[in-house]
């Protein structure tokens, strides 16, 4: 059984089960496009579903939303590949859960930044979110609030996801990626708090399994360290991990 067919498998299934659920419901309610389900359900897509498109699916179809349930609750090509995908989150305890609202508000960067700082364990303010984003920061901050995204508590003036552990859109959030790269401070290198290395070389299949497997190590306890009461601060520090060839990405269509 490949990926798209045990997807539709899947998609199948819950249309028989549920006589009553539209195309277009389902696709609402996973954030998947209506005309990317069609093509699951006539078999008529080329290449597999990018892997958000699969998440979105079987989250929405199990009304599973923690990662880790749902890697071990997943088998054959979509257990695969959630585990491939998404496993570091789901690893060590750490119970990251994929949202469609979060997916559908933090799509413009300013929102997105505001919501980080609010996910982390100390929380956000109203006046770092002013000298960072500005009055558009403080407009994109309502919004979230009115969603009941964020929430503020007033007697200590700090701002807090209602969220704090979750996956997003990996496209969605590739987007963002500049936006966080222009954080990196080269000039504050003497204050010992960034670093930078970028490495590239030709490897082989065998090569590249490797470095992924030091990367996803390292992920794994840069996560333990984060989620420490030991190392708990007011820094809102980032890490970016990332791996990729340096050859341009296919166009993958309708399932972008």
């Amino acid at each position: 059984m490949t990926l798209t067919t045990q997807l539709k498998e899947l998609v199948d299934n819950y249309f028989v089960q549920h006589p009553h659920m539209s195309m277009n419901a389902l696709a609402n309610k996973s954030g998947v496009g209506a005309t990317t389900l069609r093509r699951i359900r006539s078999n008529s897509i080329k290449g597999d579903p990018v892997p958000h498109t699969v998440l979105g699916l079987v989250s929405s179809i199990t009304k599973e939303k923690r990662l880790s349930i749902l890697i071990k609750k997943c088998e054959g090509p979509i257990g695969e590949l959630l585990k491939e995908t998404f496993g570091p989150y789901a690893e060590e305890g750490i119970t990251h859960q994929y949202s469609e609202d979060l997916n559908y508000y933090l799509k413009d960067s300013t929102s997105y930044f505001i919501y980080k700082l609010a996910a982390n364990r100390c929380g956000t303010s109203r006046f770092e979110i002013q000298d960072n984003y500005g009055r558009l920061g403080l407009k994109k901050l309502e919004e979230l609030m009115n969603a009941g995204l964020i929430t503020e508590k007033k007697e200590e003036e700090k701002l807090h996801a209602t969220r704090k552990d979750y996956a997003l859109d990996v496209n969605m959030v590739a987007n963002h990626m500049p936006q966080l790269v222009s954080h990196y401070k080269p000039e504050e290198i003497s204050e010992g708090n960034n670093l930078f290395y970028t490495m590239s070389e030709g490897l082989n299949e065998d090569g590249i399994k490797k470095v992924k497997e030091v990367q996803k190590e390292a992920i794994k306890k840069i996560m333990i360290i984060m989620q420490s009461p030991f190392y708990e601060g007011n820094i809102p520090y980032f890490t970016l991990d990332m791996a990729d060839t340096l050859k341009m990405p296919k166009i993958k269509g309708a399932l972008q």
